[in-house]
Formats: structure tokens, C-alpha cells, sequence
């Protein structure tokens, strides 16, 4: 029911209470009339005519009113008012026109009258009345004190009849008030309980539908099409599912009651609706199935709303998850659910592992009992209150300190309130203020006690806005002197070209670096200034730092450093990062440069070439780089081309950074001194040369002359024993002549002493019989082979000339040599001599041997000046 129908309602009952009492009135005013006009008074008989045409006339307009009805309702109490006010003055009337006076029966009409207005039209109305009714009783006291109206001769007094009057209006507009109140009370709990029982079933059903007992449709409520006799089996637009329909089928064959089962069905525009349905079986009065019955809820909305609060909830989680924020629910300070970002926050290995943690451990010292208060206030607040914002200290699991703030809200949850605490770490914030807080405090530190002056000026008229300590002492102004006036104010610019390039350097780049400059002090004394300016702004204004350093005495030395290094009588260069920043005349005069040439140059631009530069660069780094000298000659370039040799001295400035902190390099042309110590250095080898070939000279020659010694020793003992043939001896003889020969050789090249102190010792180059000189050297160690019991063989290839040109003597030596050390550390089998001509045109001399060889060891050392086998001390070759 709408709330007009229910006004409507309340109106209708109202009306009907009206009817009822006004009724009663008419009556009794009917009554009255009667009376009036049949008791014998003494008034005349149109009086009474005219007092009962008034009464009547006032019944017929009350009748009239009932009958009209008239819309709206405050018309009908109006007009009830009226009528009701009429009815007591007329009362009134009468009995002042019958001369009754207060103590007439007739006034008690004006209380009954009082009564009916007050409980139909309520407390208001009633009041009114009675004041009506009040006033109307003074008025008849009145007429009746003078005479006009009553019986004097009456034995209840005036007064006490007034009284009478006066309680009988008040008693009654009292008691129709209360029945007023008690009406409207029951019709307001009879309308709520109308609107109760119309909202309970507008909330319980939609639709009302039955079924027969083959669960055919027979009335569907509210639906243009009420079913008829369609089966439930021929509706194929449920939306129900193969297995929905099949157990909705099964409850139905069943005969069980079903609950809450969910369809879709178009509406008379065509869109689809969700439908709850729910029915019940019905029996008859015997217990046979006579079909269903049941009511249907559109719930479109209502499934709407859950899809809307799953999708919701889902967003709810995946914001929970992913926020970047910590975020933890939690109920008496124990988490049951949290994020990733609080997990890591708080240094657990997963968002699941927080699950039943107390959130207290984490702070320690007075952050726990603040914690804990805030807490208990938590869990007393309502949802959707929450806690300010705090800052906490915190430890993680893994030990880190961190500065949080934190706040909390209540909220509802699935399983009840709950409250989500929602974490900002701002450790990295406090470490940057507290930065901050020390670099300002730094800044202002240096401000006030930097050695270099330093100014800020407003960028549009150039006032000074501060100014450092240092400033003051250098230029004797105080600060109450600077502040608020320009440089030109103070005429502190020693050169006003100066300031023009200061300026300009700000306008065109908004830094200056290092601009020389000279300003004035207080006193007249001018300082020599290096000036940096950059420009910034603060607070929307535009504003000009200016750093200057006193370089007055650096200036002097400067300039006396120049003066040394124009004249210095040697180069003098200072490189940075291996680039030229200075150098002085006589440098550049060395390296063949220009004046000023060489500035900004690579040093690879002196050097021979590449490899020199850079290895010149490897052997200096590690000295410069320790504080230690580093001292170098080598050959370097001119920018001609040509090349000398330089004596260099080098010097880090700073030995903890030679690159950037630069090097000092002293040169010095050592080119001549060079050729001098060069050519002293040839004749002294020479001299040692020639030491060294004479005593090799002689070393050697003591060796060729052990071997033929050595076999003419031994020819000479076979000589000379007994039992030998004459044949055999004189072969021994012959081989004894062989040697000798081979030693007067050796002995005359001793003698030509003049050759080997020369170092021109030389070899023949002669033809000679080859042939001949092998089978001389083979007759002469046959003897030797024989008495070891070897055999000594000689193989000469055919290809091998009979003639060939070299040094015979040489030859033999060589032979002689190999020969002998193979007969020596042979004790069996042979020794071979064989000649052959090699691929390249040359004989290749071969001595071989069956002996034990030579160890490795002892090969390393062969071909060596003198070398002898260590085991039995005899020097000479042993081939392998």
C-alpha cells in the first residue's frame, strides 16, 4: 500500500468516529428541540418557534455536511468546527432567551458538544471549544448577576453554578482530547500493521502461480500469460541447466517442497529477469497429490548486486594483494590476513606466514604500550571510525629498523568486525629530512665560517641580501653597512668592467667559474679576487650567489713563478690528465713548438711514437702515484720530425691523484752527451771483444792440440812394442807423422797471434781431396779401434765429388774430434765415418757410433765452448 492509499485509509476511520458522534448531537439536539417546545415556559410562543426553527436550521446544516462530504479533509473540519461553535452559541442562546440561566439542564449539551469536537477533530479543537464554551458561561453569570436571565430565588448559588459550567467545558474538551489520542494511537498501530503485513508480502513474492497434479500451470499471478494448461516439460527458456532441470524434475515427481530456485524469464519488453521460485505440494483432505502451489520473487537485481559484490570483492582482493602499500587485518592485535607488501615490510617469507603473528613484538621501548592503547581503543570503535595517522618505530623479523605511519580503520569482514591497519614506511623520508636538517645545518656552517667571501644579491636591483663573516674582514664593510645596498652603493668593483663580465657571464650561461677580478676595500686597499657567480631561485624570486677567494698572494707568487720559469736555462712542462696546461719558453724551444702551442696538446705529440707514449705511461704511473720521482731517457720528437735524446725528470703536484692533480716534467736535450757516452761504449766493447776472442782463441786451441797429442802419445806406445811386425810399426809411424803434422798446423795458428787479438780469425777456402782426407783420418784411428776390439768403417756414397773446396785442416780437426770421443765411450760393437752429398748440393760428414749415447741432460749442453762430460772430466763433443 502506497502512503496516499494509507493516508486515505486513516482518513476513512476518522470520518466514520465523525459520523457516529455528530449523529449522537443531532439526536440529542432533536431531543432538545422537542423538549423545548413541549414544556410550558413562560415565553411566548414564537419564540419557541423561532428557537426550534434555529435549532433545526443548525441540525439540517450538520446533516447537510455529513451528506456533502465535501474534499479536502481540513474542508469536512472546518466545516465540523463551524457547526460544532454554532451549536454552542446557539445552546447559549436559548438559554438566555428562555431566561434559564446557569442552572439550566440545557447547558449540558454545550459539554457533550465540547466532548464529540474534541475526540473527532483532537486536542486543539477541543480547547478552542471550551474557551468558547467558557467564555459563554461568564457571559450568562454576567446577565444573570444583573437580573436579566435565571431565578433569583434558585437555592444553588451563582458562583457555584458558574464553577459547574466551567468544569463540565474543561472536563469535557479534556476527555475528548484523551479520546482523541487514543484513537489516533490505534489507527496509527492499525496503519503499521497494514503497512507491515503489505511490505512483508511484497517482500516475500512477486508472483503467486499453482500447478496441477501434471504440473501444468493453472493460474500464474500478475502474468500476461497465466499458463493455462502449458506443461512445465514444454518451457525450454528457463535458463536452467540439463542437471538443474533434472533435479527440479526429481523434487517435483517427488512431491518435495523446493526453495529458492533460480530461472530466467523475459519480461513484456523482452529483457531477461532472474526468478527465485518456491512452491510447496498440495493434498487434499484425504492425502492425494493435487498439484503445487508456490511464489516467485524477481531477484534480477538481487543477483545483480551479488555478481556486483563478488566482482567487488574480487577487486577488493586483488587491491589488498597488490598494493604497494602494507596492508594487514587483524582482531585483537593478532594478523589473520596480509599482504605481499606488509610481508615484506616486516621481513616474513610470504603474506601467509603473518597469519597469527602479534603485531606488538614488532615494537619495542614505548612504542609497544602506545600500541597496545591504540589497539584497545580499535576494538571499541564502531565500523567505519578509525584512528589518526602515527609515526612508530619498528624492527623486522631480519633485523632492520624502520620508521612507519601507520593508521587503522574498523571494518566488517566475512566473519565479523575486524580492523585493517594500512602502513607507510618513511624510513627512507626521515633519513632524507634528517639529511636535510644536517645539510642545512652544514650549509649554515659554512656560510659563517668559509675562508672565501660569499654574498647573495636579489637578481633585479643587486642589493645585497646576506653576507658571510669573511666578507666583512676582507672588504672592512660590516654587514649594517652591505645590507640593502648595490656593489656600486659600496663602490666596491676596483675595475667596473669587471662586474660587466660578471654580469654578462650570468646572463648568458648563469654560472661563472673563476673570473679574475679586483675589488676596493673600506680603507682604499684593492684585493686581487677569483670570482664564481651562479644564479637560482628562491620563493618565486630570482637571486645571485657570488663566491670570491683573496688571491693577492697566490697572484704575487704566481707571477714570481712565471719570471722563473721564462728563464730557466732547462724545459720545464706541467701536464694534467696527459694533456700540456704550461710550459715555458725554453721547452718549447726544444720540442720545435710556437709560443703557447703546445697548450692542450697530448704529450703523445713529443714522443717517437705510440709504444714509447705509452710505455713511458706504465713505468710512471706506479712511482707519481706514491710521491716518488720518476727519471727517463729516452729518444723524443720536434714537430719537425726529427728526433733527439731527452733526459726527463718527472714530479707529481699531488701524489694522491697524479692524473687530475697534475705533474711537473723537467727535460734536458741529452743528445750530444749521448754520441759521446755511445762512442766510449763501442770502444770498450771493442776492447772486451777482442779480450774475449783471444781467450776463447786460446781455450780452444789448448783443445785441439789435447786430441792429436793425445793419439800421437798413443801411436807411439803401440810403436813400441816388441811383438810387433815391421809392417804394423811402420803403419804406426805413418799415423804418427799424420799427427804431428796435425799439431804443426795447430802451432801455427798459434803463432799468428796478431789474428786472433783482431778478432779476424778465418777459415780456408781451398779444393782439396776429399776422399783422401777421410781415409787419412780413418788409417790413422784404425789402429786405435783395433786394439778395442772395434770396428772402425769408412762409407763414402758414390755421388759424393772426389774434390771439394773448405778448409782441410778444419775437416781433419772436426774428424779427429768425433772420432775420438766414439772410440773412447764405445766398449763394443763399431764405429762408422760416412760421407754424403745432401739434397742442397752439400756433404754431410757423419761419425756414428754402437755406444751407450749421451743422457738428455748432458744434451742440453752440447755445442758449448769447452763442454766435457762430467762423469770422467775429458773435453769434447759427443755426438748423439
Amino acid at each position: 500500500m502506497s502512503p496516499l492509499n494509507s493516508t486515505a485509509s486513516s482518513q476513512s476511520a476518522v470520518w466514520t468516529y465523525s459520523r457516529f458522534f455528530f449523529q449522537a448531537v443531532l439526536v440529542i439536539g432533536l431531543v432538545g428541540i422537542v423538549l423545548l417546545n413541549t414544556v410550558p415556559l413562560d415565553v411566548a410562543s414564537s419564540t419557541r418557534w423561532m428557537l426550534a426553527a434555529c435549532h433545526a436550521a443548525l441540525a439540517g446544516a450538520a446533516l447537510l455536511a455529513l451528506l456533502a462530504d465535501p474534499r479536502p479533509v481540513a474542508t469536512q473540519q472546518a466545516v465540523l468546527f463551524g457547526v460544532a461553535v454554532l451549536a454552542v452559541l446557539t445552546t447559549g442562546f436559548d438559554t438566555g432567551v428562555l431566561k434559564a440561566g446557569l442552572r439550566s439542564p440545557v447547558l449540558g449539551f454545550c459539554g457533550l458538544v465540547v466532548f464529540s469536537t474534541g475526540a473527532i477533530l483532537g486536542t486543539r479543537h477541543a480547547v478552542a471549544l471550551a474557551l468558547v464554551a467558557i467564555v459563554q458561561s461568564g457571559v450568562l453569570a454576567w446577565a444573570e448577576a444583573r437580573g436579566l436571565i435565571g431565578d433569583p430565588l434558585a437555592p444553588t448559588p451563582l458562583a457555584l453554578a458558574l464553577l459547574v459550567q466551567i468544569l463540565l467545558a474543561v472536563c469535557a474538551g479534556a476527555a475528548g482530547a484523551q479520546i482523541a489520542r487514543i484513537l489516533r494511537r490505534q489507527e496509527r498501530q492499525t496503519l503499521e500493521r497494514e503497512q507491515h503485513i503489505r511490505a512483508l508480502l511484497s517482500i516475500a513474492a512477486d508472483w503467486y502461480w499453482e500447478q496441477d497434479r501434471a504440473f501444468r500451470f493453472t493460474h500464474v499471478s500478475h502474468a500476461s500469460d497465466t499458463g493455462g494448461t502449458r506443461s512445465l516439460w514444454d518451457i525450454t527458456d528457463m535458463g536452467l541447466s540439463a542437471e538443474q532441470l533434472d533435479a527440479y524434475r526429481a523434487d517435483l515427481e517427488s512431491h518435495r517442497p523446493f526453495n529458492g530456485l533460480r530461472a530466467r524469464r523475459r519480461d513484456d519488453q523482452g529483457r531477461w529477469r532472474t526468478i527465485s521460485l518456491s512452491g510447496q505440494p498440495r493434498f487434499d483432505i484425504t492425502g492425494t497429490f493435487i498439484g503445487y502451489w508456490g511464489v516467485a520473487r524477481d531477484v534480477t537485481h538481487e543477483v545483480r548486486a551479488e555478481r556486483a559484490v563478488v566482482a567487488s570483492e574480487t577487486r577488493y582482493r586483488e587491491l589488498f594483494a597488490r598494493s604497494p602499500s602494507p596492508l594487514f587485518l587483524h582482531r585483537r592485535g593478532v594478523v589473520f590476513d596480509g599482504n605481499d607488501a606488509a610481508a615484506r615490510l616486516f621481513g616474513f617469507q610470504s603474506a601467509a606466514a603473518m597469519n597469527g603473528f602479534q603485531i606488538v613484538g614488532l615494537f619495542g621501548g614505548g612504542n609497544r604500550d602506545r600500541v597496545t592503547q591504540r589497539l584497545a581503543r580499535l576494538d571499541q570503535m564502531s565500523v567505519g571510525e578509525g584512528l589518526d595517522v602515527g609515526d612508530f618505530q619498528i624492527r623486522s623479523l631480519d633485523g632492520r629498523t624502520l620508521t612507519v605511519q601507520a593508521t587503522a580503520v574498523r571494518v566488517d569482514t566475512s566473519s565479523g568486525p575486524a580492523n585493517l591497519s594500512i602502513l607507510f614506511d618513511i624510513t627512507a623520508r626521515k633519513a632524507a629530512e634528517a639529511a636535510l636538517r644536517r645539510s642545512e645545518a652544514l650549509l649554515s656552517h659554512l656560510f659563517a665560517t668559509s675562508p672565501d667571501c660569499i654574498t647573495l644579491t636579489e637578481m633585479e636591483t643587486g642589493r645585497y641580501a646576506m653576507v658571510n663573516p669573511a666578507f666583512c674582514r676582507l672588504t672592512e664593510f660590516s654587514a649594517e653597512e652591505v645590507l640593502g645596498k648595490t656593489s656600486l652603493d659600496i663602490k666596491l668593483w676596483r675595475d667596473l668592467e669587471d662586474r660587466s663580465r660578471l654580469v654578462a657571464g650570468v646572463a648568458a650561461t648563469g654560472t661563472v667559474t673563476d673570473m679574475p677580478a679586483t675589488i676596493n676595500t673600506k680603507s682604499g686597499g684593492v684585493v686581487s679576487m677569483l670570482v664564481s657567480a651562479g644564479r637560482f631561485v628562491m620563493d618565486e624570486r630570482d637571486y645571485l650567489v657570488i663566491n670570491a677567494r683573496d688571491v693577492t698572494q697566490t697572484e704575487r707568487t704566481r707571477l714570481q713563478h712565471t719570471a722563473i720559469l721564462e728563464r730557466a736555462s732547462i724545459g720545464i712542462a706541467f701536464t694534467r690528465e696527459r694533456r700540456f696546461v704550461q710550459t715555458n719558453p725554453f721547452f718549447e724551444r726544444m720540442f720545435g713548438w710556437e709560443p703557447g702551442t703546445l697548450l692542450g696538446q697530448s704529450g703523445r705529440v713529443v714522443w717517437a711514437d705510440e709504444a714509447d707514449y705509452e710505455e713511458i705511461g706504465r713505468l710512471a704511473s706506479p712511482l707519481l702515484s706514491v710521491g716518488l720521482p720518476f727519471e727517463v731517457e729516452r729518444r723524443m720528437r720536434r714537430l719537425d720530425g726529427s728526433e733527439f735524446w731527452c733526459r726527463m725528470l718527472a714530479q707529481a703536484i699531488d701524489r694522491d691523484a697524479p692524473g687530475p692533480g697534475g705533474t711537473i716534467w723537467i727535460t734536458e736535450d741529452v743528445t750530444e752527451r749521448k754520441r759521446l757516452d755511445e762512442a766510449l761504449a763501442a770502444a770498450r766493447d771493442a776492447a772486451e771483444a777482442a779480450s774475449q776472442a783471444k781467450s776463447a782463441f786460446l781455450a780452444n786451441t789448448s783443445h785441439e792440440i789435447r786430441t792429436p797429442l793425445n793419439g800421437l802419445l798413443g801411436l807411439a806406445r803401440l810403436a813400441t812394442l816388441p811383438h810387433l811386425t815391421d809392417a804394423r810399426r811402420q803403419q804406426y809411424l805413418e799415423q804418427v807423422l799424420d799427427c804431428a803434422q796435425s799439431l804443426a798446423d795447430i802451432m801455427s795458428d798459434i803463432l799468428d797471434v796478431s789474428k786472433i787479438e783482431a778478432g779476424k780469425f778465418t777459415l780456408d777456402d781451398a779444393p782439396f781431396d776429399l776422399r783422401q782426407a777421410l781415409q787419412a783420418v780413418h788409417h790413422a784411428y784404425a789402429s786405435l779401434a783395433e786394439v778395442k776390439g772395434l770396428a772402425l768403417e769408412l762409407s763414402i756414397a758414390p755421388t759424393v765429388p772426389p774434390i771439394v773446396r773448405g778448409d782441410p785442416v778444419r775437416v781433419r780437426q772436426i774428424l779427429s774430434n768425433f772420432i775420438t770421443n766414439a772410440l773412447k765411450f764405445t766398449d763394443r760393437g763399431q764405429v762408422r765415418i760416412e760421407a754424403t752429398l745432401a739434397a742442397s748440393g752439400a756433404v754431410r760428414l757423419t761419425v756414428s757410433d754402437t755406444g751407450p749415447g749421451i743422457a738428455g741432460s748432458i744434451q742440453q749442453r752440447l755445442f758449448q765452448p769447452f763442454v766435457g762430460n762430467p762423469d770422467n772430466g775429458v773435453v769434447g763433443f759427443r755426438p748423439g
